[in-house]
């Protein structure tokens, strides 16, 4: 005699009879196999991602007239910053207002 055979169910629990199936093999037969997407629903994604890889080639918009104008303002100590200004501005941005 194995040693295996003295090893029960784990548990204690032991089946009576065989497993019950939950789908007939006719019912799995007739089920209708998934539709595939026809390939034309794709174009939008494949235009989407192209105009996006051009939009990131491009260098943003600058005006660089202004960014010289702050640069100097700020090396000479002429640029003021107004608190009461900004905190208007952002109330302004986050209240839906222009």
């Amino acid at each position: 005699m194995s040693g295996d055979s003295k090893i029960g169910p784990v548990g204690g629990i032991g089946r009576a009879g065989p497993l019950r199936r939950v789908a007939s093999e006719a019912a799995t037969a007739m089920r209708a196999p998934a539709k595939l997407q026809p390939a034309q629903d794709n174009l939008p994604t494949a235009r989407l991602t192209r105009l996006a890889g051009s939009l990131a080639d491009q260098a943003p918009p600058v005006d660089i007239a202004r960014v010289a104008s702050l640069r100097t303002a700020i090396a000479n100590g002429s640029y003021g910053v107004h608190p009461a200004i900004i905190a208007s501005a952002m109330l302004d941005f986050h209240s839906g207002a222009e």
